[in-house]
């Protein structure tokens, strides 16, 4: 085994002793990470021992299991960080509404918030943050939290500028929350958020005059758009819909878990996501694969790609995909995506190309392609076509591969293609 340089040493010696460090001095940003990730670890972080990562010149936060600080603490953070920009608290169960608006008032500069497990703070609280946030937030993360349809509402109307959105497993996040993405179509939709919109006029924030009602307006600097396995049932007409304002101006798609999406959202997304890189629809199972192979046919110029669970993927999405995308694929998941695709489908990342043959014969190679030379992550878990064969046909084309995920795949053993720089997840003979 690789022996531990002197710095990661030290970093662990002080871990063990946080409690007699008084201050850190002089720390470099990644020792200083390095250290806050293995305290978080130890799940020794907590509102005495977070002081040694704050500072009235820090412009970033990160605490990563903020498990054992109450909301007292959590509001101190304005209080020694008054020039923050960014900040990302995970595991934060013990915020309420009245810290979470605290560090909205105490923090002008705040542009960047990620919140993970702030499942105490109310919808109305949520609201009243993005009325005082405004339009001077840009991105905004949060998960397991109770996100609901006036949080939402607030969030369209007042914060204008924001560029990146993330909600992942949001227990209140509803279809109605998802319209509001979406031009109003009902009269119902347009009463609710004209709401929000004289209140916004009221408070006389933004760039308009006070009592200036604004007519709907879309998120027009919107570029990462992330609705993670939703707690609620998914209409695919509101998703459409989502897709006909937003998708031109999208680079980043995440819409995992809804399960309703079906054709028809495909060939929307061919029609009008005509800039996006990022693509993530783990567990749309019912997307057929011809309408997956339709649209990778017409886009090109993906990094990233997720189909996990995607049960009717088929070998000719693949193919396309490859074709238009290989050249710019990085990270590519086929989890779960067992049913229908064959070693034939997997072997198109090799760039081979087979098509079937008429009279049951077996499918003929009809293209060589470079297939995906830049790939760098690979899940194939639980895909049972996967074999020391065909990983090695992959292996030796990708050459940039860095890992490749394989749990349950029974057909990958010990002799499977190794090489410097590569491994391999979830192999059973690994852990037996």
């Amino acid at each position: 085994a690789e022996l531990p340089t002197l710095q990661n040493l030290c970093v662990r010696a002080i871990a063990r002793h946080l409690d007699q460090v008084d201050s850190l001095g002089e720390v470099s940003g990644p020792s200083l990470d390095r250290l806050n990730r293995i305290i978080s670890k130890l799940r020794v972080l907590d509102a005495q021992t977070m002081r040694l990562f704050m500072g009235a010149d820090r412009t970033s936060v990160t605490l990563y299991d903020c498990t054992r600080i109450d909301a007292a603490g959590l509001r101190r953070i304005s209080d020694e960080c008054p020039m923050l920009e960014r900040l990302d608290l995970q595991f934060c169960g013990r915020m309420d509404g009245a810290s979470l608006l605290a560090l909205a008032q105490g923090l002008p500069k705040l542009q960047h918030v990620r919140l993970d497990g702030a499942f105490l703070v109310r919808d109305t609280e949520w609201a009243a943050f993005f009325r005082e946030a405004g339009g001077r937030l840009r991105s905004f993360s949060a998960a397991f939290a109770g996100f609901g349809p006036q949080a939402m509402r607030a969030l369209v109307t007042h914060c204008v500028n924001i560029e990146s959105l993330r909600l992942a497993e949001c227990s209140d996040f509803d279809d109605d929350c998802l319209a509001m993405l979406a031009v109003p179509i009902t009269e119902y939709e347009e009463a609710e958020q004209e709401a929000e919109r004289k209140l916004r006029a009221e408070t006389g924030k933004g760039k308009h005059a006070v009592g200036t009602v604004l007519s709907w307006q879309p998120l027009a600097q919107l570029r990462v758009l992330e609705l993670q396995r939703p707690h609620k049932p998914m209409v695919c007409t509101t998703a459409r819909r989502v897709v006909r304002a937003l998708g031109a101006q999208l680079r980043v798609l995440d819409m995992s878990g809804f399960r309703d999406l079906d054709d028809g959202f495909m060939g929307d997304m061919g029609d009008h996501a005509t800039s996006l890189q990022e693509l993530a629809l783990a567990s749309c199972d019912s997307i057929t694969g011809d309408a997956m192979a339709a649209f990778f046919a017409r886009r090109n110029g993906f990094t990233r790609v997720d189909l996990g669970r995607c049960y009717m993927l088929t070998d000719n999405a693949v193919q396309e995909l490859v074709r238009h995308s290989g050249a710019t694929l990085r990270h590519l998941s086929l989890n779960s995506v067992d049913d229908s695709l064959t070693q034939n489908g997997l072997l198109a990342l090799a760039g081979q190309m087979f098509e079937q043959c008429v009279g049951g014969k077996e499918p003929r190679l009809a293209e060589q392609t470079l297939g995906c030379v830049g790939l760098e992550v690979l899940d194939v878990s639980w895909v049972r076509s996967t074999t020391d064969n065909v990983l090695e046909t992959v292996v030796s084309q990708c050459k940039r591969l860095a890992s490749i995920s394989v749990y349950g795949c029974g057909s990958v053993s010990a002799f499977a293609p190794v090489r410097p720089g590569l491994k391999y997840v979830g192999r059973e003979c690994d852990t037996l």
